[in-house]
């Protein structure tokens, strides 16, 4: 049985994706990739790949309330993060949109005319408000085709920040 993501739908979806990408590269355009992801715990090691029949024994601790993290790295490599103590939604990603646009028009006023958001289908990313959002704020975007993992930056990022032990000293968390 073939998995859902290479579907032949998803699979010419992907593919004109990345002919826009293509197109945009051409064009000198500035790809910002915006994605999320929540730290549940502060080490991630466990969850890592390791060689068969070796032990990944780690202790975890736990991060309660957990943590949203929304991260947009762009092909210049800049990045911007925000850290919130509730579940992604409509809501945080809107503010996280209009302080992201807030900070592009001081660095690069004219970032709209040289800049493409990239930006996965999660549901309060393609809903009626978020798309009525973008327009508002005149955010020029494109979403990644399904499962497009490998042409996402933010996802590397993830798996980067996640194979380790973020809070190594052990430090209490949660609201004080």
């Amino acid at each position: 049985m073939a998995i859902q993501a290479n579907s032949e739908r998803n699979l010419v979806l992907r593919q004109q994706c990345s002919v826009q990408m293509i197109k945009h590269f051409k064009n000198s355009k500035i790809i910002l990739n915006i994605d999320e992801t929540w730290l549940g715990m502060s080490d991630f090691r466990k969850m890592k790949w390791r060689v068969k029949g070796t032990t990944n024994s780690v202790n975890t601790l736990q991060i309660n309330p957990r943590i949203s993290m929304i991260v947009g790295i762009d092909t210049l490599g800049n990045l911007y993060c925000s850290l919130t103590q509730s579940n992604s939604n409509a809501t945080v990603m809107r503010v996280f949109f209009i302080d992201l646009v807030r900070t592009l028009d001081k660095e690069r006023p004219n970032w709209r005319n040289t800049t493409i958001v990239l930006i996965d289908n999660a549901p309060y990313h393609s809903a009626k408000a978020s798309l009525k959002l973008f327009e508002q704020l005149k955010i020029p975007v494109m979403f990644l085709g399904p499962h497009s993992y490998d042409a996402a930056p933010c996802e590397l990022f993830f798996a980067k920040f996640k194979s380790v032990d973020i809070n190594p000293r052990h430090f209490a968390t949660g609201k004080m």
